[in-house]
């Protein structure tokens, strides 16, 4: 028996009256007349679940993935941040900082744990110990990070799902005659086409939803649907990286105020001219080849208000000696005339 919907259509196309009030279909929004043409239908889905079951889309999951990616506000979502915990331990978030960054968080570094600084495009880096040494001393500022870092992520995630799913369920109807005026809400077609529909497909006992369903099962070659590990499996081309950086820059900013106002007043111009000197002979924890004077250094102590500390290791021998010095003109002749400073050194052990 022919349903209530298809006797509907039959009834405008001939040109009789209908109450707008009362159609026979929830699909039917309203009914348009123009002289001399098929009325217009305008489909309106006022239940997500009408249009993804149309579209084939029945899983519990995927319909959730739907109402979570493209009908719900990003920012309302709370998110675990644990797999960017494991990124800032990885030294993965480090290894993000640009430039400005780079020399700001080295700046805090040489001041706190001089042993370590983030070298760009180094494979053989220490970013997970910096990361480390970071979240350590500056628990508040690395979490931060880490949420903002995810936020950001999260959120490009989210814009490369909706797209995804936006364009795999756009105009799934163009092919018959259907007509998108708004993505999944709203179709506009004529009862003419309709009816040819209801007839191709021998669906006139189907109500729209019904007669749209056979439609999409029968003539369409898009498959939708299985989208529950889009958020694992989608890449984002649109990360707000500049956004990003500057809530990096925000906390190291932090970072660096405790640091100086923990250390008061200093000589920060002497400490720094011994810690570039150390960075460009080769920098702490490695051995360092002086073999014009018959020796191997390596630095491995530096902090403001103490003393600079070397291992000095004499080519032909085994014996480690371990020195410091506070000031530059000191560790200059350490390196470049370690004989006059052994003997300065010989001269006023005698003295004191």
């Amino acid at each position: 028996m022919a349903s209530e919907t298809y006797e509907f259509l039959k009834k405008i196309a001939k040109g009789d009256e209908v109450n707008r009030w009362s159609y026979p279909d929830k699909l039917i929004y309203d009914v348009s007349y123009s002289k001399g043409r098929s009325p217009k239908i305008e489909i309106t889905f006022d239940d997500d679940d009408d249009f993804l079951e149309i579209l084939g889309v029945t899983d519990d999951q995927d319909i959730w993935v739907w109402s979570r990616y493209v009908n719900s506000s990003y920012g309302s979502y709370d998110f675990d941040t644990w797999r960017y915990d494991e990124d800032w331990k990885d030294g993965y978030i480090v290894d993000s900082f640009k430039d400005e960054n780079i020399t700001l968080a080295n700046k805090i570094l040489s001041l706190t744990n001089p042993t370590l600084q983030i070298v760009p495009n180094n494979d053989n880096n220490d970013n997970a110990k910096i990361s480390e040494f970071l979240k350590n001393n500056f628990d508040d500022e690395c979490d931060d990070i880490i949420y903002e870092y995810g936020r950001y992520h999260k959120e490009c995630i989210e814009r490369a799902i909706s797209k995804t799913l936006v364009g795999e369920t756009n105009n799934p109807f163009i092919n018959f005659g259907i007509v998108q005026i708004r993505h999944g809400y709203k179709f506009q077609t004529s009862v003419n086409i309709l009816l040819n529909l209801y007839k191709m497909l021998n669906a006139e006992d189907e109500d729209l939803k019904g007669m749209l369903k056979l439609l999409i099962e029968n003539y369409s070659n898009n498959s939708v649907g299985n989208w529950s590990e889009m958020e694992y499996n989608t890449w984002c081309d649109d990360y707000d990286d500049e956004a990003f950086q500057k809530e990096v820059t925000r906390n190291l900013e932090k970072m660096l105020e405790k640091v100086e106002e923990e250390l008061g007043n200093f000589d920060y111009e002497e400490y720094n001219k011994m810690y570039e000197k150390v960075m460009s002979i080769g920098g702490f924890n490695k051995y360092i080849r002086l073999p014009e004077k018959n020796m191997d250094i390596m630095f491995h102590n530096f902090k403001p208000n103490s003393k600079l500390f070397f291992d000095v290791f004499k080519h032909g021998g085994n014996k480690r000696e371990e020195r410091s010095v506070d000031n530059l003109e000191d560790l200059n002749l350490q390196l470049h005339h370690p004989e006059l400073f052994e003997s300065i050194r010989k001269i006023l052990k005698k003295l004191l």
